[in-house]
């Protein structure tokens, strides 16, 4: 079955979350399996759990997805995110907005966006867990290091480090930091700095806020790896980092299993 590319704006912010947003309940994962809270939301959590669980490959899923929260803060707004519960990266929370991503409607924009989100999310599960970041005490990178996130320090051979090293080495790593510890002290400031940041190098990303950070480039990257075809003679920097991917045997078994197992929803 032909899947539909998916294509929408994405705002900055999109995928983040904070305490400020509102909660609507918090379920423990043990080994993949759901647990009830016995709240009347229980119901609402297993679905989307069940969801995720049915779409991405148990083994990461299982090893390393400890805690499902729910939110909601509007249509369109924070859609979820994905975050560490300790420093050692090996458990993590998903958050989910229970508005933005709905697997029950037949509204089949809001399904493919639904999917999005997921695989944004299991993009940064993939990333940024143990066997790809070692927690360290670092506070700034030198230069040959490997890349140096909050999460900790990029082991070498690690998907993001290998991405950084060839998409953002240079001027834009510079300009990047620039922003970062010039700009960002306010959402808004931030925001208006990396957009503008996009908009000179518009044909280097596929989204707007992937410009956001390089854990983000890479992680919407993988979404559209994972949900467009393959780009036979890629021409763009934007084109080149989906291609990226294909150079590791395991993602593009995982990009075989997420599309089977979504092939419903963007149908």
């Amino acid at each position: 079955m032909k899947l539909i590319v998916v294509s929408f704006f994405v705002a900055f912010s999109l995928f983040h979350y904070s305490s400020d947003d509102e909660k609507i309940g918090a379920w423990s994962i043990r080994n993949g399996r759901f647990i009830k809270n016995y709240t009347k939301n229980d119901n609402l959590a297993a679905l989307h759990w069940k969801t995720f669980y049915d779409i991405f490959p148990k083994p990461i899923v299982k090893k390393y997805i400890k805690k499902l929260v729910l939110i909601s803060d509007g249509l369109d707004e924070k859609t979820g995110a994905l975050g560490a519960l300790n420093e050692k990266n090996d458990k993590w929370q998903l958050v989910l907005d229970t508005i933005d991503v709905n697997f029950r409607t037949d509204d089949k924009r809001r399904l493919r966006e639904s999917v999005y989100t997921l695989v944004h999310e299991f993009g940064h599960l993939l990333t940024l867990n143990s066997t790809q970041i070692r927690p360290t005490t670092k506070i700034r990178q030198e230069e040959g290091e490997p890349y140096l996130t909050i999460e900790g320090e990029t082991y070498k051979n690690s998907y993001l480090n290998k991405f950084v090293s060839l998409f953002w080495k240079g001027k834009l790593l510079e300009k990047w930091d620039v922003i970062k510890e010039r700009h960002c002290f306010t959402e808004e400031s931030c925001v208006e700095k990396l957009f503008g940041l996009y908009k000179e190098n518009y044909s280097d990303f596929v989204t707007d806020y992937a410009a956001e950070s390089p854990e983000e480039d890479i992680v919407e990257s993988w979404t559209f790896f994972v949900l467009k075809k393959k780009i036979k003679n890629p021409k763009t920097i934007a084109q080149k980092k989906i291609n990226f991917f294909y150079q590791f045997p395991e993602l593009v078994e995982y990009r075989k299993q997420i599309r089977n197992n979504t092939r419903f929803y963007l149908h």
